[in-house]
């Protein structure tokens, strides 16, 4: 091969060795690094969740509650029933603090808080559903109803769209011990415009309804 066309081969590699490598600098960049990896919660944006603001067409109804041990539902008259639009903003809370109940925090307990009496294991979601509600710019997206004694609950003119149902059943309806728990009970769906669901369940994901 004539020098002129080595030479010519050689820059050829220099230049694409050099592309490469400018690529894997900035892929390692902090800012580069995907939100997934660096597991930071998504920033808030209101377009994902502007069809979730209109009156829609499509209902719902089911039934809320935790199973006992015994298999038996427990219900409470009157807990709230929340309708959560899926974006990856709620995603990320959901994932955090609904699908696990860790209490885990950013923020470092102090003496006093170490040495109280450990928080009953719903007081993490309990306070997680208070931080969302207290958003006050998913107000206008949330829905919430109640559910009757029996634990039956209803929604109407929902817009399409995928949702999470939630629920904070706080002690049950029943005298007896095992029917007095506490916890969450939750459902995803996907909502098709003008859809009636009905008998949906929304428990505590213990037994095999999920």
């Amino acid at each position: 091969m004539p020098l002129r066309n080595r030479l010519q081969c050689v820059a050829v590699l220099l230049l694409l060795f050099g592309i490469l490598w400018s690529d894997r600098a900035q892929a390692v960049e902090p800012g580069n690094v995907s939100v997934s990896k660096t597991h930071q919660p998504p920033v808030f944006n209101e377009k994902d969740f502007f069809p979730y603001k209109q009156k829609g067409r499509s209902t719902l109804t089911g039934q809320a509650f935790l199973a006992s041990p015994s298999g038996k539902a427990i219900t409470q008259a009157g807990a709230p029933v929340h309708l959560i639009p899926m974006t990856p903003y709620t995603r990320y809370w959901f994932d955090h603090n609904v699908r696990t109940t860790s209490c885990a925090t950013t923020e470092p307990l102090t003496s006093s808080e170490t040495a109280a009496t450990p928080r009953p294991p719903t007081d993490c979601p309990q306070e997680a559903l208070t931080r969302l509600q207290t958003e006050k710019r998913l107000t206008p997206y949330l829905r919430t109803t109640r559910a009757n004694p029996t634990g039956h609950f209803w929604f109407t003119k929902i817009p399409a769209g995928r949702y999470y149902l939630v629920s904070l059943i706080d002690e049950g309806a029943g005298t007896r011990k095992e029917e007095q728990q506490t916890g969450l009970a939750w459902l995803t769906i996907e909502l098709d415009a003008g859809e009636k669901l009905t008998n949906l369940v929304v428990t505590d994901c213990k037994t095999s309804l999920c």
